[in-house]
């Protein structure tokens, strides 16, 4: 555990838009990157950074202060140095490599980008290597991390809602790499998905990464539809639970939930129907900052992970489920 008092020495690997790019114009609303995560919680020192573009590293440590650069891991583990927290801001390609030299390094957590990688099998591997090393690994799906998400499990944990109807999910952009945070939210909300079929797939985003719609089911069997649109119209992430006592909407990129409860409608008497509802704004602008905080509380109190590797895993198997069926119909 860190020594207490002391600021946590972070590691950052790849400077690009994640990284801190996002945020080099600065947003006093806005946490959008592990670095301006990392600065805005004042218990950190942006000790090093990973990036092997020497233009772009220069600019990196330069705009966020960090201390040391490297261009590559294997660099830094030479170079030697401890570091309490490491953040994996790279392309999913590029994932299990990293997240496997970090295992040789003295790195005490690792926050890293979802997916682990886009094999569930492969992250599975990572996840069992982080555990037996007895090194906390946490994912940024990043909905997690929003105190108003959290509100509302409780809510629906403890029965205010009532037993789950149905869902549906709108997003674009790829199945692994928007439409699993669908995925993740769910799971975190209602509980595991298993997947049923596949009822369509198109290319918005990344030839690799098709975006699928698909009909899935919770426990029970309980419908789930995933629903996926074309962005290069317009970029929709939306989720809507039908619950029995009342409907739940993630709407506007989930930077909004609408909670809407039943009751009798004003015209048609004899029916119940849902009132206009009232909306809340979520953390969702802050939820990269709620991430490094929950992992700093880890290290320091022992505070639980909200997404582990696990969680990650979880999301990716879905995923993987999904593309299987996919490419089975086209057969």
């Amino acid at each position: 555990m860190p020594e207490p008092g002391a600021p946590l020495r972070a590691l950052i690997v790849g400077c690009g838009a994640i990284a801190g790019g996002y945020d080099e114009a600065g947003d006093e609303h806005a946490v959008r990157t592990h670095a301006g995560a990392y600065s805005r919680h004042g218990r950190f020192h942006l000790a090093a950074c990973i990036e092997p573009d020497d233009a772009r590293r220069r600019a990196f440590m330069d705009r966020w202060q960090v201390e040391r650069g490297f261009e590559s891991l294997e660099q830094c583990r030479v170079a030697g140095g401890s570091y309490d927290m490491a953040s994996v801001c790279l392309p999913t390609a590029s994932h299990g490599a990293a997240l496997e030299a970090l295992l040789d390094m003295d790195v005490g957590a690792v926050l890293a980008e979802k997916p682990l990688t886009a094999d569930p099998a492969a992250s599975q591997a990572i996840v069992d290597a982080y555990a037996s090393a007895g090194r906390p690994l946490a994912v940024n799906y990043l909905r997690r991390f929003d105190a108003e998400v959290i509100r509302l499990r409780d809510e629906i944990a403890a029965g205010a809602w009532g037993a789950v109807q149905s869902v549906s999910a709108h997003y674009a952009k790829g199945l692994l790499n928007c439409g699993s945070h669908a995925i993740d939210l769910i799971h975190f909300l209602l509980g595991p998905l298993s997947a049923r079929d596949v009822i369509a797939s198109l290319v918005d985003y990344d030839a690799n990464d098709p975006t699928v719609t698909a009909r899935l089911a919770l426990a029970g069997g309980v419908p789930v539809h995933l629903i996926g649109c074309d962005g290069r119209q317009f970029f929709p992430f939306e989720i809507d639970l039908v619950m029995e006592k009342g409907r739940i909407s993630f709407e506007d990129l989930g930077v909004r939930i609408r909670r809407r409860w039943v009751r009798p409608h004003p015209l048609f008497l004899s029916q119940l129907s849902l009132d206009d509802g009232v909306w809340v704004d979520t953390e969702l602008p802050r939820a990269l900052a709620n991430a490094v905080g929950n992992v700093y509380d880890h290290l320091t109190d022992g505070a639980p992970l909200l997404c582990t590797g696990a969680d990650a895993v979880a999301a990716e198997r879905v995923c993987s489920e999904l593309r299987d069926m996919m490419e089975k119909s086209v057969e």
